[in-house]
């Protein structure tokens, strides 16, 4: 089974919590599990009894690394949202993972002191400012930026979802590169792939990555009937899948996965579906001679 921790690290008021939840809501629509450690949250439970005293420090990621090693070994994503100010905590909590967790990701939430300041989302840098906090990482206690994270999304000039594209990016191909090699066991599920452009969106041809045709109501009402039916919906295409996720859930388009079926383990790209439905396809008739003629002269429904 995969494993993967996501490793958030950045000043306070950087993004880390909120893109962690962007990045969590975007990996949902692909049927994947994900929990958040937010390191303001574990400081409440689990790490209550720690100050801000660089071993209490030291001890605070390590007990955070411990726990998302643990979550992350049954299949889940970890996503960590944690300051994590030195480079030697984060090779710590990258060697305390890898251990018994596939990926490990880093991604450096880059903003600015000053913007971080202007935000000051939780008010702490006015009372560092007031002398009411002390040694607080970026002002009084330093933060050392990655040499080499997997990601780096600069907030301050960067969009959620411009960053969030990049994080999944990220995600999603180091998923990719370690997939298992045997087989999952199969669920008797019947399974429909279903072509995005032509069939679950008009296209009248390319013209651009964000150009994306509506989706044709006759095909979102058979999806929805398919589904109440117990059919796992899954849509392929040749574009990537953060390029029209939104748009799918904008219109209400049931789906489960995109170009994926994690129903199967496969080693190619092409989904296992009980049936494909394309505007491009032409079913082998049995004889290859015959279907020749049919090959040669094929067009879309739409006459393309």
């Amino acid at each position: 089974m995969e494993s993967q921790v996501v490793w958030f690290s950045g000043l306070s008021g950087a993004g880390k919590t909120t893109l962690c939840h962007s990045a969590a809501e975007r990996l949902r629509l692909l049927n994947c599990h994900v929990q958040i450690l937010d390191g303001d949250e574990m400081r409440k439970e689990l790490c209550a009894d720690l100050s801000f005293s660089n071993d209490d420090r030291i001890e605070n990621v390590r007990r955070i690394a411990c726990v998302s090693a643990l979550i992350a070994r049954n299949g889940t994503i970890v996503l960590v949202a944690l300051i994590s100010p030195l480079r030697s905590m984060r090779d710590a909590a990258r060697q305390t993972i890898t251990k018994s967790v596939t990926h490990f990701c880093e991604v450096y939430v880059d903003a600015p002191l000053s913007v971080c300041e202007e935000r000051d989302v939780k008010g702490l840098y006015k009372r560092v400012r007031e002398g009411q906090i002390l040694n607080f990482t970026g002002v009084g206690s330093p933060y050392e930026p990655p040499l080499a994270p997997d990601v780096t999304c600069h907030t301050a000039l960067e969009s959620v979802a411009e960053s969030t594209d990049k994080i999944l990016e990220a995600v999603l191909t180091q998923r990719l590169s370690g997939r298992d090699e045997l087989p999952l066991t199969p669920r008797a599920r019947p399974t429909l792939a279903v072509d995005f452009d032509g069939v679950i969106a008009d296209y009248d041809g390319w013209r651009g990555r964000k150009v994306l045709g509506k989706p044709r109501q006759d095909v979102v009402k058979a999806l929805r009937i398919l589904a109440t039916e117990g059919w796992k919906i899954i849509v392929h295409t040749t574009r990537h899948p953060l390029e029209i996720i939104d748009h799918l859930q904008a219109h209400s388009v049931p789906f489960d996965e995109i170009n994926r079926n994690s129903d199967y383990q496969n080693d190619g790209n092409k989904p296992v579906a009980t049936v494909y439905w394309d505007d491009r396809a032409l079913r082998y008739s049995g004889s290859a001679i015959d279907d020749l003629d049919l090959i040669r002269s094929f067009r879309t429904w739409s006459g393309r």
